[in-house]
């Protein structure tokens, strides 16, 4: 993945740390990663797996408390992210020698264009909420 720029930010304290922190860690387990050692690149799949479903469950409730309106297209996103994970966790079983690679080109254009546009486009309304509703 490219680094990390503050063009990624969307202005919005908890899901910017989360989204930053992703992009860490995934910089972080995979610089290095045997990719021969499935037992770590299971253990990355995990973590990052891991880590996307709770940002999801957090950018999910501030959707709704915002009353965002394509919230069911966004949640969609989400799932087919998670369907994907799963697909490679599947094929981590038969030691794809290629799975590595699909595993990075996969997040990096979710990540980004997921971040780039579908978030952008709920930035407002949460903002908005953020704002109405900080004590």
């Amino acid at each position: 993945m490219e680094n990390w720029t503050d063009s990624y930010l969307l202005g919005i304290g908890e899901i910017d740390k989360q989204h930053q922190g992703f992009f860490e860690l995934w910089e972080n387990e995979c610089r290095n990663a045997d990719l021969n050692d499935y037992e770590k690149l299971k253990s990355i799949i995990d973590k990052l797996e891991n880590y996307i479903l709770e940002h999801f469950k957090t950018e999910e409730d501030l959707l709704r408390k915002s009353g965002y309106a394509d919230i069911e297209s966004h949640i969609s996103q989400h799932g087919f992210f998670i369907q994907k994970v799963s697909e490679m966790k599947l094929e981590l079983n038969y030691k794809n020698t290629l799975l590595f690679e699909k595993l990075t080109m996969f997040i990096k254009k979710w990540f980004l264009s997921h971040i780039m546009q579908a978030d952008r486009k709920y930035r407002d309304d949460v903002i908005k909420y953020l704002s109405e509703n900080s004590q």
